[in-house]
């Protein structure tokens, strides 16, 4: 996981989107990718170590199409 949260960051970079300025499916994987470690592994401080992957998943918990589906406790 450690290395998978490495790369997603690297390659997102400062972009505000995962292909670029356009939403896309890139998003929506890192985004569900990054909802379940929130959701089944909140010990993996995995938003302070990179921030940039924290924007995005924010900015993604926006969309009423990526919220809506969020699993809950």
């Amino acid at each position: 996981m450690t290395r998978g949260l490495e790369f997603m960051s690297e390659q997102l970079g400062e972009k505000p989107f995962c292909m670029g300025t356009h939403f896309s499916l890139a998003d929506i994987a890192v985004g569900t990718a990054l909802g379940y470690l929130a959701f089944r592994f909140a010990d993996i401080n995995w938003q302070e170590t990179h921030p940039n992957l924290a924007r995005l998943y924010a900015k993604l918990m926006l969309r009423p199409s990526l919220a809506d589906t969020a699993p809950h406790d």
